[in-house]
């Protein structure tokens, strides 16, 4: 296989590049807006929900024109999920089946992934059934997702669902029923960021050879190194990697001082 070009998105995506090679990178947002209207040129709103984080992405016009992005709590993503599954001993890629079996959900709290487990593990304990949990916690994720990422905006058709969550039918049924409209699944709803950062990185080639470095990277000698930047109050966390004793690459600081 040839390799024209590697373009990198998503966490850590400066550090990916460097250690790869790669030639290209961009946010995981615009990556997933790519990917999206590649596939539906219509697309308004784009709903995204993975294992780590969640986004709510607005287009006007065919171009990004807003977006939300929570990262800082487990308790809107697919882990929560997971998590709950795992307690009730139901594997992740049944829950959404399972869920839509219920006649009669659960309430349990969305805002907070701990205070969920623990609602759903106290209801289970009462002996509800697994099928009003399951779904209970899915009103719960797409309740807690509407609530702070669409707080306040206006979500219109088409909507598009994407991430390895929306292989879950029960959150795309309580997300359609929270909106009162259809929502949009892609075949390949848990890869659209890749997929966008590939299209990105064909457009972006323009003809150049590319930095990848292929079987290098599994010959070389890699650390990494943490350090603190002392010039300002964030005191941010600088990652260093190493290459063969060579410093390849510092990423972390906010300002982008130091970042190489």
């Amino acid at each position: 296989v040839k390799v024209s070009g590697v373009g990198v998105t998503g966490s850590g995506k400066e550090f990916v590049k460097s250690l790869v090679g790669g030639d290209y990178v961009d946010s995981e947002i615009m990556a997933h807006v790519v990917a999206c209207l590649k596939e539906y040129p219509d697309a308004k709103t784009i709903l995204d929900i993975g294992g780590e984080d969640s986004k709510l992405m607005l287009v006007k016009d065919h171009v990004l024109a807003g977006f939300q992005m929570n990262r800082d709590c487990g308790g809107g993503t697919g882990s929560m999920i997971e998590t709950i599954a795992a307690r009730l001993g139901v594997k992740i890629e049944d829950v959404g089946e399972i869920a839509l079996q219920s006649k009669d959900p659960a309430v349990l709290p969305g805002k907070c992934g701990i205070f969920c487990q623990s609602a759903a593990i106290s209801q289970l304990s009462k002996g509800r059934p697994v099928e009003d949990i399951l779904l209970g916690v899915c009103e719960a994720l797409v309740g807690n997702y509407l609530a702070t990422l669409a707080k306040g905006k206006k979500l219109v058709p088409p909507i598009v669902f994407q991430g390895a969550v929306a292989q879950n039918k029960a959150i795309v049924k309580c997300f359609e029923d929270a909106l009162g409209y259809q929502v949009l699944v892609p075949e390949n709803c848990s890869y659209m960021g890749a997929i966008g950062i590939g299209i990105l990185i064909k457009e972006n080639m323009n003809g150049r050879a590319t930095k990848f470095r292929g079987d290098a990277i599994l010959e070389s000698n890699h650390r990494t190194e943490i350090a603190h930047c002392q010039d300002c109050e964030n005191n941010c966390e600088l990652l260093k990697l190493y290459c063969d004793g060579q410093l390849l690459s510092v990423s972390g600081s906010r300002c982008e001082k130091h970042n190489r």
